[in-house]
């Protein structure tokens, strides 16, 4: 094939909890740690990461050439209506862009794959952006939370300065029910997990990798990685020997235990995991798995790599970590919170106001005076200068790092928000002063001058649809 990954990012949440802590309440535990969302967090404000993340390793100072944006999750909160447009503003796209949702299976995400690498190879698009995003409900107690993690992975595919040949790319699936979640319940479910591992999940990774060696005159040898979606560590291993997979072929992707299983991400990340380290020349084999269905992917690094360097790797990702509580993640899903009614927003989240100055908002564009210089934000709102009266301006964008002039803590909160919720005002490294709520911030670690940077976050949500926009974060990483 003429079309490869031109470029790759991540995003795993800073939260994490180790499966002892599950022994505690359950009576049962692991092994190893699950990357856990924050609660502002969900599927779409970790894409919206990647997406930048994605788009610096790609070295596209212009996104022109991006015609797509194609999103594969098991997590969708929504049968009708998507907030994938969040990622149109946080890139400042034109409204053109072809934009899809794939759901319904944690194999959405190479299903999005496909539909992209068929647009980019028939010429339809230049080049298209593949994010595979997950943070699934699970109910408390259950095989499936003890193991479930949260994450996002994505790659940018195009014919230019590709660093990873995609040579072959094959299906193998059938009629079988393993997880499943409905409109009405949408914790994930199953009937019992022996028959899901071994018939559903070991069954069908086996034989679509059986088949495309056999297919393809290729040896599993042939490879120098490989990357498999994980359920479990054991179903892993079993897999492994049946395939005759070699634990150094599968050590740069060895990464369940540091973020468990995160679905439609997982193929995704471990990928990324073994770009972080690959040489020109290796050849890499990816499956990815989910209801009865699984896809096969061969990939050839090339010399690209050495040029393009990931500053956000898998390793940096998973080594910046906060510990909390199962009581604490249990908070933070809902499982567990205040008996008291949710307070009516002002302004619902479908408003008209809402939908106009969101995207200029998400998008960060501020309006410069042209009188004074003084910078109006956002610009939806502000028709006058409010240091001079004048009314002409122009467009300007703010940038997202900065240092906090001043902040406080709100500790009793109505329902939906819990508490306590940093207020952080912040000057911009572009000399701009913005105000933003906080996210990741712990009472007593806050401080005056704190290096901090703009993220997107799930605000609050009312009736199922979430606010967008943008809260301080303690800089995560230096650059």
């Amino acid at each position: 094939m003429d079309t490869g990954i031109v470029g790759y990012g991540v995003y795993i949440p800073k939260l994490r909890v180790k499966r002892e802590e599950f022994a505690l309440l359950w009576k049962m535990g692991g092994q190893g740690e699950n990357s856990v969302a924050n609660i502002d967090e969900d599927i779409y404000t970790m894409a919206a990461e990647v997406a930048l993340n994605v788009c610096k390793h790609s070295d596209m100072d212009d996104l022109s050439d991006l015609g797509l944006i194609y999103l594969g999750t098991a997590s969708s909160s929504s049968l009708e209506n998507s907030p994938l447009g969040v990622l149109v503003d946080i890139l400042d796209l034109p409204p053109r862009i072809d934009l899809s949702n794939f759901t319904s299976s944690p194999n959405a995400s190479f299903a999005a794959l496909k539909s992209c690498l068929d647009a980019i190879e028939s010429n339809r698009k230049k080049c298209g952006l593949v994010i595979g995003s997950e943070c699934r409900e699970v109910s408390p107690g259950s095989a499936i939370e003890l193991y479930a993690g949260a994450g996002a992975a994505g790659f940018m595919l195009g014919k230019k300065g590709i660093i990873a040949e995609i040579e072959k790319i094959a299906t193998y699936g059938d009629l079988f029910y393993d997880r499943w979640s409905t409109p009405g319940n949408p914790r994930l479910k199953e009937y019992e997990p022996r028959f899901t591992q071994k018939y559903g999940y070991q069954e069908h990774v086996v034989g679509a990798v059986q088949s495309f060696l056999a297919e393809n005159d290729e040896e599993m040898s042939d490879f120098n990685h490989v990357a498999i979606h994980q359920f479990d560590e054991r179903n892993m291993r079993q897999v492994a020997k049946a395939l005759k997979i070699q634990q150094e072929q599968l050590k740069l992707s060895d990464i369940f235990n540091d973020v468990g299983d995160v679905g439609a991400a997982s193929a995704f990340l471990k990928v990324c995991a073994i770009l972080d380290e690959a040489k020109p020349g290796d050849r890499v084999l990816v499956v990815s798995y989910g209801g009865g269905m699984a896809d096969v992917m061969s990939l050839k690094v090339t010399d690209e790599i050495n040029r393009k360097n990931n500053t956000k790797s898998v390793n940096d990702y998973i080594r910046s970590k906060d510990y909390i509580s199962y009581s604490e993640v249990l908070k933070r899903k809902k499982h567990i919170k205040k008996e008291e009614d949710p307070q009516k927003l002002g302004v619902p989240p479908t408003s008209p106001s809402i939908w106009r100055d969101g995207a200029v908002i998400r998008r960060l564009k501020g309006a410069r005076c042209t009188n004074c210089g003084y910078v109006n934000f956002p610009p939806t709102l502000r028709r006058i200068c409010i240091r001079c009266g004048n009314t002409t301006f122009e467009e300007t964008t703010l940038t997202r790092k900065g240092k906090i002039h001043t902040y406080c803590f709100n500790i009793y909160l109505p329902e939906p928000m819990v508490g306590p919720l940093a207020v952080v005002v912040g000057d911009l490294d572009d000399g701009n002063r913005f105000r933003a709520l906080g996210t990741e911030f712990e009472l007593g670690k806050c401080e005056i001058d704190m290096d901090v940077e703009l993220v997107l976050r799930n605000i609050i949500s009312e009736n199922g649809v979430g606010i967008y926009g943008y809260c301080f974060r303690p800089l995560r990483f230096g650059s």
